[in-house]
């Protein structure tokens, strides 16, 4: 089953943003929001998530993960 990555950013002024990550197959979605502030960090992230197959069940236990590196 295909799992599709999307890269979410929260931009309230230029010098203010977030980024987070959308996970969805299946009719199942996972959203984190907010989880860091560097966009290399988030497409380090994306990669690993896409290289991986991590379905949206996994998702979040792979950001903390990242989190905890």
């Amino acid at each position: 089953m295909p799992v599709d990555y999307f890269l979410l950013v929260e931009r309230r002024d230029p010098c203010w943003e977030h980024y987070g990550i959308c996970v969805e197959s299946g009719g199942e979605r996972a959203e984190i929001q907010r989880i860091t502030v560097s966009r290399a960090g988030i497409l380090s992230l994306l990669s690993k998530l896409m290289q991986g197959g991590v379905t949206p069940v996994a998702a979040r236990y792979v950001v903390e993960d990242w989190l905890l590196e």
